[in-house]
Order: structure tokens, then sequence, then C-alpha cells
């Protein structure tokens, strides 16, 4: 440590001796100052000197005629720019403008044409509305800057323009509706307004009860629709049933025509019998018997066998006769019935008289005539079942075997039917919960409808807004001006300005100062020379990292010296400042890490290093965020910054001059000291190794007979 003291006195003592060598030193400490200040001093209220900015207005508007009175807009503007003092507006004629714009003695021309006024009250027209302009000539090559002042300036200007365009137009209107009392025809309309309301929420009512009907009406059918959707497997099953039953049902009829048939054949069988019987009756005479006795008894045998017969044949028929009659109401049938239960008990009679005759000419006598009784009665027998059973019969036959064909086929429709029905159902009940829905929906829409009508309906009449109206009605009858110029700007703007900076020139000082630390850095490493050439202190030898320190003492103070002469020019400059000790000292510790930056890549790198430096300072101006956003910048701007020294640096100085925000001195002055690590492993780590580095660029550099 002591050898390291010992190199920075050592270096004292010599520029001390040496006047030359003083004056350039303090001319070096005291040129970052300057440049910061002018720096400073140049930006402190750019915007406030706008006024001396020349820009030239051109008015050509001819004016026009609003209800009833001329008015020329026009006017009205370049009455308006006289009082302004936000530019220097120059009032001249076209061609002059122009002239003097392409001349570049103009920043700017704004060109009122002849349509403005004439334009402006189309607003009027319902037709065809047309939005006035004017025209504004820019000279960007003048300067860069200067297009964003004026255009912040006339965009500024434009909204002055509107707003007394709308107050000279309301004004006029509140004016004329005054005079011709519209603002007392406006309450009647009002009262109109309110009643034509109250009638609206009134049908809005009656719609809900409609889609209230309409949900419930959806809901009984959408219930009913689903019970016969369940019954339609009943009724598959039904169909079904029947289809079987209509089959055995025709089996059932081939059987009765079975039955019919008998009957014809059985009928038929007994008239052919009363033929036979005749024929025997007639071979009855009335000789004596015993001479023909054995012929008698073999005939009264054959007449026995067919009464058998007959008998057998008239039982057949009674009893398909009462299985008809069980299924069919014929009374018919009963009269049939009853002939052939006396027929029967004729055949049993006569059989009787047979079994037991003795054959004598009495008896015979009397089977005659018992036969021709039941050939009568079978005659008649005959005939009404031909005149009258057997139509009927047949009838029966024909009809029920159509109807169950009918009943047949029907049953096929609605087994197919059912099919397409459960279909068509689905999408009924589809449709049924759609609408449950809409009619959910438009309740909804409705309700709200009315709430926003009774909303409005309580503007317009209720006591609280009464009381404004009334006000208001008042207030345009006595001062439509007042109400003009409320209506043209009815919003203001109240800016609060948080950590205020007073002047342009304050908010742009850590910038400049920052940057000005750096250039003093850059101008000591290119003037003091940063290698010792002794190698001893008396006896002693000095090591390499001692020479990297001794001489760092120099340039470090020299560099905090700058960082002090800077702050105190700062505040002399009258650059806000609320905590001067943090400012001082930020100051000073942005130079003396500069210094150490700058000092320990120059002794590594010699004029490689130098250079390398000056580089990583221009980076630093366009990418620092100091003058415009970070945000505003390209990408790799925004990766490099947290890495720059200007980055904590200039929040530092921030912190000071704005205000502190809780540890943010602290967290950004621990960033800026982080800086010192890699040029201090370089000064006292690397050091030996990079010597040797050094002195072969430093051969090379020299055998070019150029650069120092």
């Amino acid at each position: 440590m002591k050898k390291i003291i010992s190199i920075f006195l050592d270096d004292i003592k010599r520029i001390s001796k040496r006047p030359a060598a003083v004056v350039i030193l303090v001319g070096l400490l005291i040129i970052p100052g300057i440049y910061a200040w002018l720096n400073i001093d140049s930006n402190w209220n750019p915007y406030g000197n706008t006024g001396k900015l020349p820009i030239a207005i051109v008015n050509k508007d001819n004016g026009t005629v609003i209800l009833g009175e001329e008015i020329n807009m026009g006017n009205l503007v370049v009455d308006g720019l006289k009082d302004n003092k936000d530019m220097k507006w120059i009032f001249t004629n076209e061609k002059d403008a122009k002239h003097m714009l392409e001349k570049s003695e103009y920043y700017g021309e704004i060109v009122i044409p002849e349509n403005f006024s004439t334009k402006l009250i189309t607003i009027f027209d319902t037709k065809k509305i047309e939005r006035p302009q004017f025209d504004f000539y820019v000279n960007h090559k003048k300067n860069p800057i200067a297009p964003i002042i004026v255009n912040k300036a006339v965009g500024a200007i434009q909204n002055t323009i509107n707003q007394n365009i709308i107050n000279a137009i309301i004004y006029k209107v509140l004016n004329t509706a005054e005079d011709i009392g519209l603002v007392t025809k406006a309450a009647r309309t009002t009262e109109e307004l309110v009643e034509k309301l109250n009638k609206a929420k009134s049908n809005i009512s009656d719609l809900r009860a409609i889609f209230k009907t309409m949900e419930i009406t959806a809901d009984l059918t959408n219930n009913s629709l689903n019970a016969f959707k369940e019954l339609l497997p009943t009724v598959d099953n039904i169909s079904g049933t029947t289809q079987n039953g209509i089959k055995d049902m025709q089996n059932a009829l081939k059987s009765f025509k079975d039955l019919t048939n008998d009957i014809d054949e059985t009928v038929s069988s007994i008239k052919d019998d009363s033929k036979d019987i005749a024929n025997v009756i007639d071979s009855f005479d009335e000789s004596p018997l015993e001479d023909n006795k054995e012929i008698m008894k073999d005939k009264m045998n054959e007449l026995s066998e067919q009464l058998k017969e007959k008998s057998e044949k008239i039982d057949k028929i009674k009893s398909i006769l009462n299985r008809v009659g069980q299924n069919l109401k014929l009374p018919q049938l009963d009269g049939i019935q009853d002939k052939l239960q006396k027929i029967s008990d004729s055949i049993g009679d006569t059989q009787k008289i047979i079994s037991n005759t003795k054959q004598t000419k009495n008896e015979i006598k009397e089977i005659k005539n018992k036969l021709k009784a039941i050939q009568t009665e079978e005659v008649e027998v005959y005939s009404a079942y031909r005149d009258s059973i057997k139509g009927d019969l047949n009838s029966a036959y024909t009809n029920a075997n159509q109807s169950m064909d009918s009943i047949n086929e029907l049953l096929s429709g609605v087994s197919k039917a059912t099919g397409k029905t459960d279909k068509a159902l689905d999408s009924m009940i589809k449709a049924l919960g759609n609408t449950k829905d809409l009619t959910d929906n438009m309740d909804n829409v409705f309700s709200k409808l009315q709430d926003e009508i009774d909303k409005i309906v309580d503007s317009l009449s209720g006591e609280k807004e009464s009381e404004m109206y009334d006000k208001f009605v008042n207030l345009i009858e006595n001062d439509p001006v007042e109400v003009a110029n409320f209506l043209s700007t009815p919003v203001k703007t109240n800016e609060i300005d948080l950590y205020d900076i007073n002047t342009y020139g304050s908010k742009m000082a850590p910038f400049y100062t920052i940057l000005a630390c750096w250039v003093g850095c850059t101008l000591l490493i290119s003037i003091v020379k940063t290698d010792i050439d002794n190698t001893t202190i008396g006896t002693e030898k000095l090591r390499n990292y001692q020479k990297f320190l001794g001489r760092f003492l120099l340039f470090g103070s020299m560099a905090v010296t700058q960082g002090l002469i800077i702050g105190i020019g700062d505040i002399l400059l009258k650059v806000q400042v609320i905590n001067i000790p943090l400012f001082i000292i930020t100051i000073m510790m942005s130079s003396f890490v500069f210094m150490l930056f700058v000092y320990s890549v120059t002794v590594s790198f010699g004029k490689v290093g130098e250079a390398f430096s000056i580089v990583v300072m221009v980076l630093q101006v366009a990418g620092s965020g100091g003058t415009f956003p970070i945000e505003l910048l390209p990408r790799a701007f925004a990766v490099l910054q947290p890495i720059m020294p200007f980055y904590p640096a200039m929040n530092i100085l921030r912190e000071a001059i704005g205000g502190l925000y809780k540890n943010n001195y602290i967290y950004y002055m621990m960033m800026l000291l982080s800086h010192t690590i890699i040029p201090l492993l370089l000064g006292l780590l690397f050091r030996n190794p990079l010597i040797h580095l050094k002195e072969k660029l430093d051969r090379e550099l020299e055998k070019t007979d150029i650069i120092i």
C-alpha cells in the first residue's frame, strides 16, 4: 500500500513542477462540466420558446350565412390566433407564404380554404355533411425537431378552433331558440315524451304477458308430446297384437265360410231327401197288407233309415245355426230354428210310429200324413233359408272379410307411421325447447328495457332532475354564452404531476451530466499517460498491480474532481435538485466508476482499449434511455441497457433531482458499483497475462508511424 501511495505522490510532485501540465490538467477538469452545462442550458426550456417559430397563416375563407346571419369562420380563426402566443403567426397571402416556406424561412404554413365556412354549416343539411378542413404544410428540411413541435402546436390550435366554432354555433342556436320559444316547446315535448314512454312501458308489459303465455303453452305442449311419445311403443305393440288378432279373425271367417257351405249342402241334401221320401210315400198303396207284407216291411225299414239320416242332418243344421247365431244377431234364425225343431220332433214321432206299427192301413195313412207334413215344413225351411238366411250369411261374410282387409291395411300404416311420428315428435320437442329459451330471453330483454324506461322517465320527471332542468332552462334564457362555452369544452383535464421537475433542462440534466463524466474520463486517458516507466521506487521493485493502482489514484482523483465540478455547476445553473448531497456524491461516484472502467481497458489493451471505451460511450448515448424512452428504441438497445453503466448512474441522479422512492437510490448505487468488478479483475488478476498482449499490440501500431 505504501508503494501505491508513493507512486501517486510522485505523480503529483512532477505535475506541480510543470505549470503547463497544471494548466492542461485544470482544463481537463473543467471541460467536462462546460460540456454538460452548455447542453443543459440549450435544452433548458425549448418548448417554452415556440413563440419564436414562424408559421404562415393564409385565410381564403369566403364566409357563409347561418340562421340568417353572415359568419366567416376563417376570420374567427385568424382573430383567435392573433391572441395566441404558442407560435409566431404570420398572416400573409398564399404566394408569399409558399415562397418563404420553400426558402426555409418559415417552419410551416396553414391555408384556410374558400369553402371553410360553407362546409361547416353542412351539419344542418341532413342530405350531406362535409367536414371543413385547413391545409397544413410543414418544412421538414429546416430542422428535425421543429416539425414535431409545430405539429403538436397546430394540433392544439386545431382543438382551439374546434372549440371556438362549436362555441359560436351553439351560441347562435341557443340564442335563436330562446327568441322563438323553443325552450318552452321543449318542456312540452318532454311531457309528451314521458307520456309516450309510460305507454311504451305498458305495451311492453302486455308483450311480456303474451310471451309468458307462449312459454306456458310451450311447456304444456311439450309435456303432451312427451306423453304421446311414451305411448308410441304401446301403440306399436297394440298394432302388432291387433294384426295377429286379424289373422285369427280371418281364419275364423274362413271357418264361417265353411259352415255356410255346410248349411247349403245339408239343406240341399234335405231337399233331395224330401223327394226320396215323397217317392216312398207314393209307393204306399191301400192294398191289404197281407198281400205285400214283406214289401211293406222293407219300405218301412228304408223309410226309417231315411228319416234317421234326415234327423242327423237337421241336428247338424241346428248346431251350425246355433254357432252362427252366437256371433250374428239375425232374427230370421229364430224362426228357422223353431221349424227345424218341429221337423225334428215330427221325424221322431214318425220313427216311433214306424217302429211300433203293425202296418195297418190307418197306421200307414198316419205315416203318410206325417211324412207329407215333414215334407211341407222342409220346403218352408228351404224357402226361408234361400230367401233370407243365405243372403244374410253371404253378406256378413263379405262385409267381415272386407273389414278385415281394411283394418289390416290401416294397422300396417300405423306401424310405419309410429317410426316417422317418433322422429317428428323429437323435432317438435326440440323446437318447443327453443321456443322456451326465446321467451325467456325476450322476457329478460323486455325487463331490462322497462328498467331503462323507468330510469329515463325518472330523469325526465323526477323531483331532483326537474330542478336541474329548471336551472338549465333558466341558464339558457339568461346566459346562452356560458352554456355555449360549457358545451364546446364540457370536459377538462386536471394534470397532476408526480415527481414534478420544473424545467426541461433539469429533466435532461441526468443524461448530459453522466455523459460529461464519461467524456471527461476519455479526455484524461487520451492526454495523461497510463504506463509507469519506473520499475523501482528507491531500491524496491514495483509489481504490476502496484503500478496499476498507483497510477489509478491520479486518474481516480481527477475523475472525482471532475464530477464535483460538474455537480456544483449544475446547481449553480439552477438545475432542480431535491437532495444536494446525494446529487454531488452520485456524480463523483459515477465519475470514479467510469474512470476505473476506461483506465483498466486502456492499461490492459492500450489504444485498442481506449477505442473500446469510446465505442461503449457511443452505445450508451444511443441506447441508455437518456433522451427517448427505451421502449421506443430498437430491441438491441433494450437488451444492452441494463448492463450499461449509464443506466444506474442516470437513475440515481433522477432520484436526487425528482425525489426518492423507497430503496431505489441504494438499489441503483449497488448496480453502479457492480461495474467495478470487471475492471478490477482486468487490472489486478489478469494484469500480468495481458501485459504481453498489450506490448505486442503497441509494437504493431508503432510500426505504422501514424498511430500514436
